[in-house]
């Protein structure tokens, strides 16, 4: 019988130990975790207890349960965002799909793009007034059918409209990343600036993105630069669990 924490409830504890365990390694990915019955008699709780426990494992992605089968360690692999290498002029292909490959996972997009009004925050980034036209796409990503990350990206279409690009998606440079897109037309991007956040996600975040709870998601927002002039605006919430941030940084 394990060692019990008086100020913790025990679902928590037996919940804890099981983390451990998998974040370890001694549980190996697609390995059987403890089922209710084991963890009764190890821990000398209620099934409802463990019950309690494996749910926990689970929402948090932690586990999968086969009928008949028992619950098993989920595998785990999570997409490498790698800044500032994910932008270099000679990639040719939009930046999450080059991180797929990476990490060896089966990515699935949704992308849907229109014509609208800036709103104020997104017309202070740009540069530009209220109101001025920008093309705005929204995104959704999973990897191995699971939400990973949703964005929505704003450009002005004082510098895109009649152009090749003006759609992220359309046309002889469709998918093809910001920096080749914009060099089609004669602008250089020279600039990537990020500002990043934590925080709990908001309800429709929680949902588009199946957070379990207390999972939060790390916000960035983004600006693309071409000398002075920015030139792509976009607002991306990551599911904290399926991302890793990797920031290699020349020193000069």
């Amino acid at each position: 019988m394990a060692d019990h924490e008086p100020y913790k409830p025990l679902y928590l504890q037996i919940a804890d130990d099981l983390r451990a365990r998998i974040k370890s390694g001694e549980l190996a990915p697609e390995t059987r975790v403890p089922s209710e019955r084991e963890l009764c008699g190890l821990w000398d709780c209620s099934a409802i207890t463990a019950r309690h426990a494996l749910t926990s494992l689970r929402n948090e992605g932690l586990i999968y349960t086969l009928k008949g089968k028992g619950a098993f360690v989920a595998q785990r692999r999570p997409l490498v965002r790698v800044a500032p290498d994910r932008f270099q002029r000679n990639n040719d292909r939009a930046a999450y799909r080059m991180e797929a490959e990476r990490s060896a996972v089966d990515i699935q997009v949704e992308h849907e793009t229109e014509r609208t009004d800036a709103p104020a925050e997104i017309a202070e980034r740009l540069g530009i007034s209220e109101g001025d036209p920008v093309v705005e796409t929204s995104y959704r990503i999973s990897m191995d059918g699971e939400p990973v990350s949703m964005s929505v990206t704003w450009e002005p279409l004082a510098i895109t409209d009649g152009t090749d690009i003006v759609y992220p998606h359309e046309g002889p440079y469709a998918g093809r990343g910001i920096v080749p897109r914009f060099d089609a037309i004669g602008i250089r991007v020279d600039m990537e600036e990020e500002f990043v956040s934590a925080r709990m996600p908001e309800p429709h975040e929680a949902i588009h993105l199946k957070c379990p709870p207390g999972v939060p998601v790390m916000q960035i927002w983004q600006t693309f630069w071409a000398g002075d002039v920015p030139v792509e605006v976009a607002k991306i919430i990551f599911r904290s669990d399926r991302y890793e941030f990797n920031y290699r940084l020349p020193i000069t």
